[in-house]
């Protein structure tokens, strides 16, 4: 007995040892794995900086505005750091963007980071396409160096997300988004698979050399009525380099071509994601000032339903742009349908995080 006694404690000293070795990336993995046995997390782009109609109030949200609540996960972009820019693309200050990610995730959510880089050939924006830029990025390429660069800045900037005592937040980090279309330069038009996949080859490996303990990949090619295992994987970079699958679905058309697509690359991903050891979600997705007075509760819902993405990002609430909003607001006809939304016990929302 006494010896069962020992070896029993000595393995649990052994676990504890092996759980203090985990990086804060594998700890955020297997927290968003115990997260999704309880339900799927509510989120939106940009929520705690701006809404509808405010901008920089500490603690407000137009989610909690209408719902009490903030949403339990945060997207953030980091368009212009890579160009020492004091604000992002969409005018929020990277030092703001900081304060409120450490609290956001001292409150128990969790973020995700977007990169709508710039182009490097031409130093315009992620959607002018006019001058070819993917190949002239990788080895031997003569933007190659400027890119390191770029990528070494991204890599600074999330190695100063700390908690007071130091330790390294987690994010969830997506670079190269959406890129089975060809609105981005490194979009499916603009290059082919393989330098597709050896540009995020590129990045990774940049981050790994750097030491970065604290970034979850995440994969999101733009969703597609017809889609098949064989396009959405056709950028994929390997299950070395992925660590969660993710698509981007807005509605644009009716809303059961919105359910049908969200579905079929829902079981995509969910088929894959089984077999390989990976998480999944719906990295971004939204209805433009949401229309339809009960989008959130007869389509949103809707759409994924049967299946337990790990979240599900709103995108963003400009406060400057009137048609630019995603999300539930005060003022829109879709917030009494959001309150009922929240009240699902399956969807999580920041609260239910502590």
């Amino acid at each position: 007995m006494k010896h069962t006694y020992i070896l029993a404690v000595c393995l649990l000293l052994g676990l504890s040892a092996s759980a203090k070795k985990l990086t804060p990336a594998q700890q955020l993995i297997n927290r968003l794995a115990q997260l999704r046995t309880r339900g799927t997390m509510m989120g939106q782009q940009d929520a705690l900086f701006y809404g509808t109609t405010w901008k920089w109030e500490y603690g407000r949200s137009d989610m909690k505005d209408v719902c009490g609540d903030h949403p339990a996960v945060l997207g953030c972009d980091l368009s212009g750091i890579e160009r020492n820019r004091p604000d992002n693309i969409d005018g929020v200050p990277f030092d703001k963007m900081r304060e409120q990610m450490v609290d956001f995730a001292k409150q128990g959510g969790i973020i995700t980071l977007s990169w709508h880089v710039d182009n490097p050939a031409n130093d315009s924006n992620a959607w002018n396409v006019q001058v070819p830029a993917v190949a002239s990025v990788l080895p031997g390429g003569k933007n190659h160096d400027k890119m390191m660069q770029w990528i070494d800045r991204t890599i600074d900037y999330i190695k100063t997300l700390k908690t007071a005592d130091g330790q390294l937040i987690p994010v969830i980090y997506r670079p190269w988004h959406e890129m089975s279309g060809g609105w981005f330069w490194w979009g499916a038009k603009h290059c082919t698979t393989k330098e597709f996949k050896q540009l995020y080859h590129m990045v990774v490996k940049r981050f790994r050399r750097a030491q970065v303990t604290n970034v979850v990949w995440s994969y999101s090619p733009g969703a597609d009525a017809n889609d098949t295992p064989e396009r959405f994987f056709s950028f994929y970079p390997g299950d070395k380099y992925v660590d969660l699958l993710g698509f981007d679905c807005y509605q644009y058309g009716t809303s059961q071509e919105f359910i049908a697509t969200c579905q079929r690359e829902l079981k995509i991903m969910d088929d894959y994601a089984s077999r390989h050891h990976k998480l999944y979600a719906v990295t971004e997705a939204g209805y433009r000032n949401t229309p339809d007075a009960h989008w959130f509760t007869t389509v949103l819902r809707a759409s994924f339903r049967g299946f337990t993405p790990c979240y599900v990002l709103l995108w963003r609430n400009a406060w400057d742009i009137k048609e630019e909003n995603f999300g539930p607001a005060p003022e829109k006809s879709c917030a009494d349908d959001f309150r009922q939304l929240h009240a699902d016990p399956t969807l999580l929302f920041l609260k239910d995080m502590r």
